[in-house]
């Protein structure tokens, strides 16, 4: 994996900070104590936030600052049905472009998800290998810059810190590979459907439970920073 921009290491910090409920639907961006915290010019803040505007996390409002929008059910569920949309497309590429021998390396890399130990470390690591498998199976560029803008909405070791997911996953994984392997294309974008879907109802009670989605009891934007 390519080391992450400055840019894209703030964004992820304000992505966790949503996710774990520190930062609150209407709170204010703290700019400068976030750059002080990660040890970064304003820049790389800045270049966050306007990424992060256009993923729908917040709001900036010139001459006031970044606000936080909040996650909610319908926000999470959204956000999961494209991204299987945009993998189910691409599975239905690999079955329409692939040759013998990409069509096999993404197999492998399937075989290797589902036969992987409990660890959340390794089980990650293997099923970025079998999405780099299934990308370059495809042979569709614009699908997969789509999918890399769709794949982060919650920082860090998904397996790891939302319970269920490496079992859903395994399952998943095994299912799509199944529908490629028999060339059905109909079956392998339903099947990366209905995965993304679960998982994002998985997630969605890991943040219900950290109360991420209750109302804030003090609606009023944050105004230090």
């Amino acid at each position: 994996m390519d080391r992450p921009s400055s840019g894209e290491m703030v964004a992820t910090h304000i992505r966790r900070a949503v996710t774990t409920g520190e930062y609150r639907p209407g709170e204010r961006i703290r700019q400068d104590e976030i750059a002080t915290d990660l040890g970064v010019s304003r820049i790389p803040v800045r270049e966050a936030l306007v990424a992060l505007e256009r993923e729908g996390w917040v709001t900036v409002e010139p001459h006031r600052g970044a606000y936080v929008i909040g996650l909610d059910v319908d926000f999470v569920r959204d956000h999961f049905e494209v991204h299987g949309a945009i993998v189910g497309l691409m599975a239905t590429r690999v079955i329409e472009r692939a040759d013998a021998d990409a069509r096999q390396r993404l197999l492998d890399a399937a075989a290797a998800v589902v036969d992987a130990p409990d660890d959340p470390a390794v089980f990650n690591r293997l099923t970025y290998a079998y999405v780099d498998a299934l990308e370059r199976a495809a042979a569709a560029p614009r699908l997969t810059s789509m999918t890399r803008v769709t794949a982060n909405l919650y920082p860090g070791n998904f397996f790891a810190e939302v319970p269920g997911a490496m079992a859903r996953e395994r399952e998943g994984v095994a299912a799509i590979a199944d529908a490629i392997a028999a060339g059905d294309a109909a079956r392998a974008a339903d099947e990366c459907d209905h995965m993304t879907r679960d998982l994002g109802e998985v997630l969605i009670s890991v943040l219900q439970a950290r109360g991420v989605f209750d109302a804030p009891d003090d609606a009023a934007a944050v105004t230090t920073g």
